[in-house]
């Protein structure tokens, strides 16, 4: 099949316009230390690829540390980000952190050091098979895509045994060990929490006190139906409670669910598959601002304005394929797979409205990933006194709060859970100042104390997802046809001189 630039051209438009929205043993000694206008060291430590293997090669390990001025400061905070799959190198620490501690990051091994566990196989297959992405052929494309890079990555002589949760925390202790670290405080993201959670474990000797944003809790790298359709109920108590939404819908859930069920094929020349809405749906519902424009669009898919819902669809492409490091996502978070699920045919088949779009995707890839997961984070018989901080928010639908009471604090003797009302998961949080002034006086003193910031809900939203998609189409229409007419000047003109010739 010819390709159609002009079609592609608008992918990468629509493509564009959403992203603009969406805003130890072995220890060995760093080389290669620099600082950075003598506020920020710049350290890459040697690692062992497999700490368990005495044998192993050695690989490069990145480390970050902002320095306080402080010359009494209090114990240094070691932030670790989400994913997995992603960087740990990003976070910019909040002045209010750097005025009493240096801030430290660890690069994730798989990620950010001198072996990056990249499947572009994986990222072609996540594109889909077909018109429907959660398809059986999609899904076990993406299965035998990822087959295909363990394999790759084993024949390129990678240990992949050695980039687990629970090597990272052999880096986090050596870089601890080395810099005369007595006891670290701990800052993390969603699955970053998973990390800290682990240390605290395996080391709660050495850490001070630790502060969880958006915490995950064993066995929850998989999303569940179930829970995921509470909090679409919670987003339908608040629309039942604003005039507009209410005015729109009676029942938020109903109305996600007869868009799902309805989807045309397409909206003008926009190809709509039902399995990329749905996964795209569920990743936008994590934050507030992004959450309200999904909803936002499928109250206009409803009334059969289908435009908002396109351009979701559309994006897809442009954003989830890439969007991680898909080597070190399957090495880490196959720690909660079970053998005993089909998470396509379960998830798929499920009554809730939304389903669990993402694990049915990709969970199943457990199956084939070869790795030796260590032991999940607290079982049955596990609890801490590590003075731990919850922090999450009430409409987190990747790590519910109600998750966070019933499964994490009953292990933490000392840990307390803060919700705030209005905001979702872990970027809804973390730079907020009301939120950094209580991480700060919890770290100093061990009080949590915390003013909840105002996060008003309004479903009126000025520009969404609509509108963008009606406005490119405009654009992209009025270029077309000034091309068409520049193409037409430029022939006309020609064959008038010809002919004068």
């Amino acid at each position: 099949m010819v390709k159609n630039e002009a079609f592609d051209f608008g992918h990468i438009a629509f493509a564009l316009l959403l992203l603009f929205i969406m805003q130890v043993n072995g220890q060995k000694y760093p080389i290669n230390a620099r600082t950075e206008a003598d506020s920020v060291l710049h350290v890459d430590f040697s690692f062992p690829e497999n700490w368990k293997n005495n044998t192993s090669r050695e690989i490069l390990l990145p480390v970050k540390i902002y320095r306080t001025r402080n010359e009494t400061p209090s114990s240094p905070i070691l932030w670790l980000s989400g994913g997995p799959g992603q960087t740990n190198l990003d976070y910019v620490p909040p002045p209010q952190l750097l005025k009493n501690h240096d801030v430290i990051l660890i690069g994730y091994r798989g990620v950010d050091g001198s072996i990056s566990l990249n499947c572009p196989e994986v990222s072609t297959a996540f594109k889909g098979k077909g018109d429907h992405l959660l398809a059986q052929k999609s899904v076990d494309n993406i299965k035998n895509a990822a087959k295909n890079c363990a394999d790759r990555l084993l024949n390129e002589g990678i240990d992949l045994n050695g980039y687990t949760i629970e090597q990272v925390l052999f880096d986090i202790d050596s870089v601890r060990s080395f810099f005369q670290i007595d006891r670290l405080n701990l800052l993390s993201g969603s699955y970053g929490t998973r990390v800290a959670q682990s240390y605290a474990k395996y080391h709660p000797g050495k850490v001070n006190r630790s502060v969880m944003i958006g915490a995950n809790a064993r066995g929850r790298f998989v999303w569940e139906p179930g829970i995921i359709e509470e909090k679409i109920d919670d987003y339908n108590d608040l629309c039942q409670k604003h005039p507009y939404c209410s005015s729109k819908t009676k029942n938020l859930k109903k109305t996600f669910d007869n868009v799902l069920k309805e989807l045309p094929e397409s909206w003008l020349f926009v190809p709509i598959d039902r399995g990329k809405v749905a996964v795209v749906a569920f990743g936008l519902l994590y934050n507030k601002k992004t959450a309200l424009q999904v909803i936002d669009s499928f109250l206009a898919a409803e009334q059969g304005d289908y435009s908002g819902i396109a351009l979701m669809s559309m994006a897809y492409d442009y954003v989830l394929p890439k969007m991680m490091v898909w080597g070190d996502f399957f090495s880490k978070g196959m720690i909660d797979y079970d053998p005993a699920r089909n998470y396509r045919r379960e998830f798929t088949s499920s009554p809730f409205v939304l389903g669990s779009p993402m694990s049915a995707l990709f969970m199943d890839v457990g199956e084939i990933w070869p790795v030796k997961q260590p032991p999940s984070n607290f079982s049955e018989m596990d609890t801490t006194n590590v003075e731990t901080l919850f922090l999450n928010g009430a409409l987190d639908f990747s790590t519910p709060h109600e998750i966070v009471q019933n499964e994490l604090l009953p292990f933490f003797k000392n840990g307390e859970l803060v919700v705030f009302e209005g905001a979702g998961h872990v970027s809804d949080l973390l730079y907020k100042k009301e939120v950094i002034t209580g991480m700060e006086r919890y770290f100093l003193t061990g009080k949590a104390q915390f003013r909840q910031f105002s996060n008003r809900i309004s479903f009126e939203i000025k520009n969404g997802f609509p509108k963008i998609a009606k406005i490119s189409v405009g654009v992209l229409t009025i270029v077309v046809l000034l091309l068409a007419f520049l193409l037409y000047r430029f022939i006309v003109g020609r064959i008038v001189k010809d002919r004068r010739k």
